[in-house]
């Protein structure tokens, strides 16, 4: 993004302003002059007033443009603010000093060093934020931890003089200003990471930014991440940024895709699963994942690149495809499914327990609605189960119907994460932290809901969702019957149970999880009377359930 020129030159004359106050500041502290100061406190409108300025039309820019754009001007935005900030603080600064008695034994020029490593840095902001670059905005980060250094040491030097106790309210005074300091740093910090989320069009910190870089350049070898473009496509619930990279435009070349990878970043942890799982699948049955092209990890943050893989995610599918097309899809990842399966295949009994899956999940559920968690009661005589009473029932008949085997499973079998490629009509899993040996009743039953709460409510959408679940049951049903697995409908109405309940959790809209909700509680009912040995006699009712 090129700044637009009322903007640049807002943020021009806000930088100068900025640097003037701290100079003055610095020549305050240093000689303690009352005329000095009362300039500090007598310019507290024109920063301000730039700084509307500057966000005015950063916001205007916003809404005329790209996402990434917006995401850009926002940043701008928010370093006019955080500028403004550091004026605010400078006259804090002159009014702390003005609590302290005309005569004093507090030395303010030893607050000079912080203050000069702040003067310094207003440079770098400049260099960064008009002219793109991202190593200056690094330097911010560093400036911020050279400048807490300087504050920790003036902290521990004056608590050591409190304990001595005395001039305490003028020791308190210089630790209230001290932190007016150490407030600056930090300022800065934010400043940097503003820059930095300005050149790449997607909120990002310091940390982060370092994971990424490193990610970035071993692969591209691309040294300064801001020559790519780097374009957000979600973030997960646990936290983790993923984002589509490509070579800029001047740089691509027909040897190479516009996708040159996606990139993930998060909580060490989960990208850690997320690379085992990739792993797994490439020992146990290669071709389906993607490749992972480097790993990082940093503190507790990682970062992952992985192939960028061609084709439709099925929830596109079901909603955009022609019927030729959404036919092609189900049977090949039918087909897919049973390869895998067959391959993967081992006689140990592996349990889903989804009413255990559930009952983790439904304190998340009932945070957000509420409503949903009942009380005991009864009609006249009759006692009405609650919900935890039906899966108490429903439970018991889980545990006396284990699965005859275990194959390696997605785990988290969502629409969004399995990818169609019509020109060679193949099968890809992404999003793969939770693969595992376990009932393939988990991602029937996954595969299944994931459709039925797509938020298309429109007549044709909801055909074509309805469809597509028939379709799948069907082959589903085809390939248990085929293994001899004769309690694959009563295992499959349980995971589909568990998946309406806990998938209300990511549903704020009440009408749609509470059609969710009612589906569940439909199929516990039923399952409930049913004892073990009626098992293999059970089928679902498919169309009956996720009709509208």
């Amino acid at each position: 993004m090129s700044l637009p020129e009322p903007i640049k030159e807002n943020l021009k004359f806000l930088l100068v302003e900025v640097t003037a106050l701290l100079e003055k500041l610095d020549s305050y502290l240093l000689t303690e002059n009352k005329v000095k100061a009362q300039g500090i406190l007598d310019r507290s409108g024109y920063a301000y007033n730039l700084r509307q300025r500057i966000q005015n039309r950063s916001m205007a820019y916003a809404a005329d443009n790209s996402p990434s754009d917006a995401v850009r001007a926002r940043a701008i935005s928010d370093i006019a603010g955080y500028l403004d900030r550091l004026t605010e603080l400078t006259r804090d600064c002159v009014l702390q000093t003005r609590r302290l008695p005309e005569q004093h034994d507090l030395p303010l020029d030893v607050y000079r060093p912080l203050l000069r490593r702040v003067i310094k840095s207003i440079p770098v902001i400049d260099k960064a934020l008009l002219h793109n670059d991202a190593n200056q905005a690094l330097k911010l980060g560093r400036a911020e931890s050279k400048l807490n250094r300087l504050y920790q040491s003036l902290l521990s030097n004056k608590t050591e003089q409190l304990k001595k106790r005395k001039n305490t309210e003028e020791l308190i005074t210089g630790l209230f200003i001290a932190h007016i300091f150490e407030q600056m740093g930090e300022v800065l910090l934010t400043i940097g990471e503003s820059i930095l989320s300005s050149q790449l069009g997607q909120t990002i910190d310091m940390q982060r930014f370092s994971v990424m870089e490193e990610a970035m350049s071993e692969y591209t070898q691309i040294q300064n991440v801001a020559n790519l473009d780097i374009c957000p496509v979600a973030e997960t619930r646990s936290g983790s940024g993923i984002s589509a990279v490509s070579l800029p435009m001047r740089e691509k070349t027909k040897s190479r895709k516009p996708h040159l990878a996606i990139y993930k970043d998060g909580e060490q942890k989960k990208l850690r699963e997320e690379r085992d799982g990739v792993e797994s699948w490439h020992r146990i049955y290669p071709g389906v994942a993607p490749q992972i092209l480097t790993y990082k990890k940093k503190g507790d943050l990682a970062a992952l690149l992985i192939e960028h893989l061609d084709g439709q995610t099925f929830d596109h599918i079901v909603l955009k495809g022609s019927p030729e097309l959404r036919t092609r899809a189900i049977e090949a990842l039918a087909k897919t499914l049973t390869a895998i399966w067959d391959e993967t295949r081992k006689r140990e009994s592996v349990r889903a327990n989804f009413m255990a899956q559930t009952r983790k999940r439904l304190s998340s559920v009932y945070e957000l609605h509420p409503q949903f968690e009942e009380g005991k009661s009864q009609v006249c005589s009759y006692a009405i189960d609650t919900l935890d009473g039906l899966m108490q029932k429903v439970e018991k008949l889980e545990d006396a119907l284990p699965p005859t085997f275990s194959v390696f499973i997605h785990g988290d079998f969502n629409v969004d994460n399995i990818l169609f490629n019509e020109q060679n009509s193949r099968i890809r899993f992404i999003d793969l932290h939770r693969s595992t040996y376990m009932d393939y009743v988990q991602d029937v039953s996954v595969f299944m809901v994931s459709n039925y709460r797509l938020q298309a409510m429109d007549a044709d959408s909801r055909a074509r969702i309805n469809s597509q679940i028939n379709a799948f049951y069907e082959l589903m049903d085809a390939f248990a019957k085929k293994r001899g697995d004769k309690t694959f409908n009563v295992r499959l109405a349980i995971g589909l149970a568990r998946s309406f309940i806990t998938s209300t959790r990511f549903i704020f809209d009440p009408n749609i999880a509470k059609r969710l909700y009612l589906r569940a509680q439909y199929l516990l009912r039923q399952l409930s009377t049913l004892n073990a040995d009626e098992a293999e006699q059970y089928r679902l009712n498919i169309r009956e359930i996720f009709s509208e």
